[in-house]
């Protein structure tokens, strides 16, 4: 059996065709495709140029997929499923089952394997999504950089140049994100920073990357920096523990994904959050995703076809995402 799965965000689109052995047929990957962020016109050439470079490299396979999911950014906030679905069925049978979801719930499935949960992203942005046995949606939060997004990479970002800034001034201690932070711009002292932040047409897109020192100052015993990754914690639990009180669920245990850039390769946030939980006795299970949140719109898409996929599939489709990204890209 063949899937089609769509992972569409503010920065890239990806597509693959897959099985259900995880044996990946075709993948494309192209630019960004959230509605909310492009001109109509471009969005919807986007989706027809990815589509096209998938025919062309699986002709035949193409038009005998059983269902496609699609899990993309804005699209539902612009209720723009209508396009994008009218724009698939064009490269599809028309038999094939033909579903636009929220990208969070790819996220989540990539880390479910398709059961309900909860969903904390934090990449530039964060957001909190629960999807639950009811088919019920629950949002909290990600309502942009400039008052919101808290515990996102531009949000760490900002607390990890307000403690380097206050330390220069000497309000507060000295701390060893300052040499990080300075290697990272390559400039000599602090005051030399404010031109590579403020001399920047967008000073988001330089001041979240900057975030991910703060985990890696923290583990070595840094006090402010120990500090913005508690603080961070707290957010992140505040939101999950929001979204979780206000739905119902069908199992005890609750599991609650950690995906976007900021979780990657920082196990320690997950003993964070499991002692807050603790605290509060509330059933939930901190998990980091097995699979690419394209791997979780390919299990969406088995979802649709009643098709239960096992660790064997994690394993399989991984390593083929991988080989065919080195063979292909």
């Amino acid at each position: 059996m063949y899937v089609l799965a769509i992972d569409g965000g503010g920065t890239k689109t990806c597509a693959v065709i897959c099985d259900e052995y995880g044996t990946i047929y075709g993948k494309v990957m192209t630019s960004r495709s959230n509605p909310t962020a492009m001109d109509a016109l471009d969005f919807e050439a986007t989706i027809h140029g990815l589509l096209q470079k998938l025919q062309e490299q699986t002709p035949q396979i193409l038009t005998a997929i059983h269902s496609c999911f699609a899990g993309m950014a804005g699209v539902k906030e612009r209720q723009s499923e209508g396009i994008v679905e009218s724009i698939i069925r064009q490269y599809v049978d028309k038999t094939t089952t033909v579903v636009i979801e929220n990208d969070a719930l790819i996220a989540l499935y990539a880390g479910t394997m398709g059961q309900e949960g909860i969903v904390q992203i934090a990449g530039t942005g964060a957001i909190t999504m629960g999807f639950n046995h009811q088919h019920m949606v629950n949002r909290v939060g990600g309502w942009g950089y400039l008052f919101d997004d808290e515990g996102s990479g531009y949000d760490l970002g900002i607390h990890v140049l307000k403690a380097v800034f206050q330390s220069y001034d000497q309000r507060a201690q000295p701390t060893v994100l300052t040499d990080i932070v300075l290697q990272h711009f390559s400039v000599d002292c602090v005051p030399q920073l404010i031109e590579h932040i403020y001399g920047v047409e967008h000073p988001r897109t330089v001041i979240a990357p900057i975030g991910k020192y703060v985990f890696q100052v923290a583990e070595k015993g840094d006090r402010i920096a120990k500090q913005i990754v508690q603080d961070a914690c707290v957010k992140y639990y505040t939101a999950i523990k929001t979204c979780y009180a206000s739905m119902s669920w069908g199992r005890e245990n609750v599991p609650v994904v950690l995906a976007g850039g900021v979780f990657s390769n920082n196990p320690t946030i997950v003993s964070h959050l499991e002692q807050l939980a603790l605290a509060d006795q509330l059933p939930m299970q901190f998990i980091l995703p097995d699979l690419e949140p394209i791997g979780g719109a390919v299990v969406g898409a088995f979802k649709q076809a009643h098709v239960q996929l096992d660790v064997s599939f994690i394993e399989a489709f991984q390593a083929n995402f991988e080989k065919w990204e080195n063979e292909n890209d």
